[in-house]
């Protein structure tokens, strides 16, 4: 289901896939045996599929953002999945859109005044590039005056960044 899944997928959404895959079926046959597979259990082959593809040179990956999991090419083979896909070089971010990224990561929910008092410069033109590059969202308003909005990052982010969830960034 992960390989041809076309979004990373939770553990629910797992097991309602197997549930419905399941129903209708004839006792004792593979679907209606996975049909009574419970959270606890697929969140158990997840990791066991996540350490045997670590251990087996495959190329693939088991990766997880914020609970959702994926398949994914390991960072080693990019160059030629980016030839078979006719993808050109990923943008590289500047210096001052990773500052801004960083600072919008560890103090997250922030605003734009908040990220430019910590850098001392003007952020509108990278916080406009980190929207489109979809790597920061707007998560709300302030109550200060004015209700500037405010910055967190997405599971695009995590995902850029090979991070399960942001907590893990605190931890490093």
């Amino acid at each position: 289901m992960l390989f041809g899944a076309d979004h990373p997928m939770t553990v629910e959404e797992l097991c309602t896939a197997l549930k419905l895959r399941g129903e209708g079926a004839a006792p004792d046959t593979p679907e209606a045996i996975f049909a009574q597979t419970g959270v606890r259990e697929v969140r158990t082959y997840l990791e066991d599929i996540g350490a045997t593809l670590s251990h087996v040179d495959l190329g693939i990956r088991l990766c997880e953002e914020d609970g959702r999991f994926s398949l994914r090419t390991v960072p080693a083979a990019a160059p030629w999945v980016r030839i078979l896909l006719k993808h050109e070089q990923p943008q590289r971010l500047s210096r001052a859109a990773l500052e801004t990224l960083a600072i919008i990561a560890y103090r997250q929910p922030v605003s734009k005044a908040e990220i430019e008092a910590v850098r001392g410069v003007s952020t509108d033109h990278t916080v406009r590039a980190l929207l489109e590059l979809n790597l920061v969202r707007t998560v709300g308003r302030s109550e200060l005056p004015g209700r500037p909005f405010l910055y967190g990052t997405t599971s695009t982010f995590l995902e850029h960044f090979g991070l399960k969830n942001i907590k893990e960034l605190q931890e490093s």
